[in-house]
């Protein structure tokens, strides 16, 4: 007799489902079958019991080792997805920025430019030494000039003025051309004596113009010491030079030179070197030493025009 039941008696099996995923906290509780009664801290574990089951292991719907239970992935939080941006921007700033290979023609074009500019700056730096050198030079030059000029005004003495501007206005001239004259001739010293020509007196009278002038006035004309006294000089020489100057109408190198070399050689001097037979320029004298002559008057009278009289 057949021991086992037909099909038919047994009712069909169910269909066999997919297995489920448990957690941890189900697994341990599946087999109390009571609720808890007491709190969990007090409750005592008891052992999982396992069934056998009767379809092989690879078909159980429990899973051979417990899985751990998995978190759903959180946001990250505003202060690390800042930090993350600031990460992304030093790691930006680390890369280095390539760089742009600039063509030769450019590049050559830029160093004629740049050496092109550096010659006229140097040009021009050299200009501005140089003027600046010739301004100190031209400053200088100027200085010493003036130093010069000073210290002729203070070598241009001025004495015997009363005498000099009484007799001066009586003969029509100049008192500062005749002090002129008298700072040529003896640099005020009353008792000068040219050695060579016997010449005396602040005016430097000789023997035969003093044999010619001093009767005119009372005085002794072989008497050369009567030259030695400072009005009898001016006043003797004040009338010389009116006399010169009317020959020469006024002229101040004329009459030098006539005072100096003789109203003669002035003369032949006109008819020989003068263009217009008149006058003369200081370039034109034919002797050094009257030409010198005459130049340190009009110096002297210049000096004594603007600063004296």
């Amino acid at each position: 007799m057949n021991q086992f039941p037909s099909p038919a008696q047994h009712p069909p099996a169910p269909a066999a489902q997919p297995p489920r995923r448990r957690s941890t906290m189900h697994q341990q509780t599946q087999g109390l079958s009571q609720p808890f009664a007491q709190p969990l801290y007090q409750q005592q574990p008891q052992p999982v019991q396992h069934s056998s089951a009767p379809y092989p292991a690879s078909q159980s719907p429990l899973p051979a080792h417990p899985v751990p239970h998995q978190q759903p992935p959180r946001h990250k939080a505003p202060i690390e997805q800042h930090q993350v941006h600031q990460n992304n921007i030093e790691t930006h700033k680390k890369e280095k920025p390539k760089k742009r290979t600039s063509s030769p023609i450019i590049s050559v074009w830029q160093t004629a430019f740049l050496g092109l500019l550096l010659v006229c700056v140097l040009v021009l730096v050299y200009l501005m030494l140089h003027f600046q050198k010739g301004i100190r030079d031209i400053h200088e030059q100027n200085t010493q000039a003036q130093r010069a000029y000073q210290r002729m005004v203070e070598q241009h003495r001025v004495e015997y003025e009363s005498w000099i501007r009484y007799y001066a206005a009586a003969n029509n001239l100049d008192p500062a051309y005749v002090a002129a004259i008298i700072m040529t001739e003896s640099s005020y010293d009353p008792q000068a004596v040219n050695k060579r020509t016997q010449a005396t007196g602040l005016m430097q009278f000789m023997a035969d113009t003093l044999e010619w002038v001093g009767p005119k006035f009372g005085v002794d004309g072989h008497d050369m010491n009567a030259l030695k006294d400072p009005e009898t000089a001016i006043k003797l020489g004040c009338y010389l030079l009116n006399y010169i100057t009317k020959q020469f109408d006024g002229d101040p190198i004329l009459t030098a030179c006539a005072y100096h070399a003789g109203w003669g050689n002035v003369r032949s001097w006109l008819t020989k070197y003068s263009t217009d037979g008149k006058t003369l320029s200081i370039d034109q004298i034919p002797t050094d030493d009257t030409r010198n002559y005459a130049r340190k008057v009009l110096n002297s009278y210049a000096i004594y025009q603007q600063h004296h009289y």
